[in-house]
């Protein structure tokens, strides 16, 4: 059983692999300085993982973000047309980031990465023995529930617009 899904099968993922280089464009103009330590991460080095390289801009999720989301005003309308939105933002992992495997801890959702800026080198997203890669503007959907693992290992940072959305009930994995 893969957790992986054609991101075909979301109609919200066409609008966003159309706009991905005006998304783009909105994550240059706020800078490195914009983003935060990611609310997940864990800032010990230990058995070859490090999370300490991953950092967070809100757009979406527990808080007030609407400062954030004028600052992004097509990223956020792109957001909002996603059905069953649980949060969004853009995630960065800079070079010699590695995630622990973990699950996420929020039920029924599913998760879309866009990537926004891929830079060379080993890069990936595990859930098992599968893994894959990012493509900038190229979605990957995957089901956040199951044990996964990421990594830039690349020669520059790593970013994509998360959106975590609600699972549809005919979403089956494959």
């Amino acid at each position: 059983m893969s957790g992986f899904f054609e991101p075909e099968r979301f109609g919200f993922t066409a609008a966003l692999e159309a706009a991905w280089s005006e998304v783009r464009d909105e994550l240059e103009a706020l800078g490195p300085e914009a983003f935060v330590d990611a609310p997940d991460s864990l800032t010990t080095v230990e058995d070859g993982y490090d999370e300490r390289g991953w950092t967070y801009f809100d757009l979406y999720g527990p808080g007030d973000h609407t400062a954030n989301r004028a600052r992004c005003p097509r990223s956020a309308a792109l957001c909002e047309e996603v059905p069953g939105l649980v949060n969004a933002g853009f995630s960065r992992f800079r070079a010699g980031t590695h995630l622990y495997p973990h699950a996420g801890e929020i039920v029924g959702v599913l998760r879309c990465h866009l990537p926004l800026i891929v830079p060379d080198g080993d890069l990936g997203l595990a859930i098992g023995d599968e893994t894959r890669r990012w493509q900038e503007g190229r979605c990957l959907v995957f089901d956040d529930t199951l044990e996964h693992t990421a990594w830039n290992r690349g020669d520059g940072d790593r970013v994509v617009l998360l959106v975590t959305f609600e699972r549809p009930a005919t979403a089956v994995t494959g």
